[in-house]
């Protein structure tokens, strides 16, 4: 399976273009940090099946990029990478972005129009003992819409995304 980042625009089209490329933009930077190049493997980790993805992205050009926060280009860099897999993967599409106090950062709906609040978090490198993961576990489970709910951690070394239906 392939996932393009350059593509999360087509992918969801109520993402404004300006978010979209950005997302794509810091995933980039917050890959090509750790040598990866497009291409690289994505280990997927779905309610604990394993699997595999390549992740595509543009590259990222060099003028820039001291000027963005480190913690905000591993966020952006989750976001991406996790909505175009659940895209990829599972149909799902963005249906609008979650408020702070919803408990999750974005209200999903897959073909059958069943609503899915997810939650994002991005490590830069490895979510020891998963505890990032059982954080936004419990987070999302808080989420008080009508929806199923998921937690999703991307690391970005290795490049791996879990994620977690609760």
């Amino acid at each position: 399976m392939e996932l393009d980042l350059g593509r999360l625009k087509d992918m969801h089209p109520l993402l404004s273009l300006s978010t979209a490329r950005e997302y794509a933009y810091r995933a980039a930077v917050g890959l090509e940090r750790h040598g990866h190049h497009p291409g690289v493997t994505l280990s997927v980790l779905p309610d604990a099946k394993r699997q595999k993805a390549i992740l595509q992205w543009p590259l990222a050009a060099g003028d820039g990029v001291a000027q963005l926060d480190f913690n905000r280009v591993t966020e952006d860099a989750a976001e991406a990478i996790t909505l175009a897999l659940v895209h990829v993967t599972k149909g799902w599409t963005v249906r609008r972005r979650l408020q702070r106090g919803e408990s999750a950062d974005w209200l999903l709906i897959d073909g059958d129009r069943t609503l899915v609040a997810m939650e994002v978090s991005g490590v830069d490198t490895e979510d020891i003992r998963q505890r990032r993961l059982k954080e936004k576990v419990g987070q999302v489970s808080r989420c008080g819409l009508e929806a199923m709910k998921v937690a999703s951690v991307v690391e970005l070394r290795p490049p791996r995304c879990r994620t977690r239906t609760v």
